[in-house]
């Protein structure tokens, strides 16, 4: 009796290896062959479910942000300012250093490829909404500044912490700093969003 595969696991694996390759030989060193055998399969299964690196670094990049919503997905909808910023610390785990520098390099800084730029615009747009729904009941409950748009705001979140871990994956900082950094910045973020001052414009 044939073997059923599992085409998601397979997938999955074939991933796995793929990000291993891509991480100790470097994207443009890598062959397909070498994906093969970190996957344990013949190169001729391998076509079977992608047909060139650059397929398997786009459903790399799609199973990232995927997984970054699934996280976010998962905690609960913050009452205080200080819940919502616990959520950002735990939806921005040093361990997600190596695969940014990756996509990072590969792609460049202006991700000209429109279907690498289609998933990150998505999962961006789709990050500002999530947390424009969850400002909007905080700026009523007084927990953020009543001057600030929750739409505007959530954006402007967006975009710092995306910079910030895009800045510290490039620069290759360790672990500790990393966590550091991104502590203080949170810090930043969390008087900005509490603070009394009115900006402008």
């Amino acid at each position: 009796m044939p073997k059923i595969v599992d085409r998601e696991e397979m997938q999955g694996r074939i991933l796995d290896a793929a990000m291993t390759c891509f991480l100790d030989q470097g994207y443009h060193a890598t062959k397909m062959q070498d994906v093969a055998r970190k996957a344990g399969m013949a190169k001729g299964t391998l076509y079977l479910y992608f047909q060139s690196k650059e397929e398997m670094l786009l459903a790399l990049l799609q199973r990232y942000f995927d997984d970054i919503r699934a996280r976010i997905g998962m905690i609960p909808a913050p009452r205080t300012l200080d819940q919502f910023m616990m959520g950002l610390r735990l939806t921005m785990p040093a361990d997600r250093l190596a695969a940014t520098r990756l996509f990072f390099d590969v792609l460049g800084p202006g991700f000209q490829d429109p279907r690498a730029a289609e998933i990150i615009g998505g999962f961006f747009a789709w990050l500002a909404d999530h947390y424009a729904d969850q400002f909007a009941p905080l700026i009523r409950a007084g927990e953020i500044r009543s001057d600030l748009s929750a739409q505007a705001a959530a954006q402007a979140v967006t975009a710092m912490l995306d910079g910030l871990v895009i800045h510290l994956a490039i620069f290759g900082v360790e672990e500790d700093v990393f966590e550091a950094r991104r502590d203080a910045t949170l810090a930043l973020l969390e008087a900005g969003l509490r603070g009394g001052a009115s900006i402008a414009g």
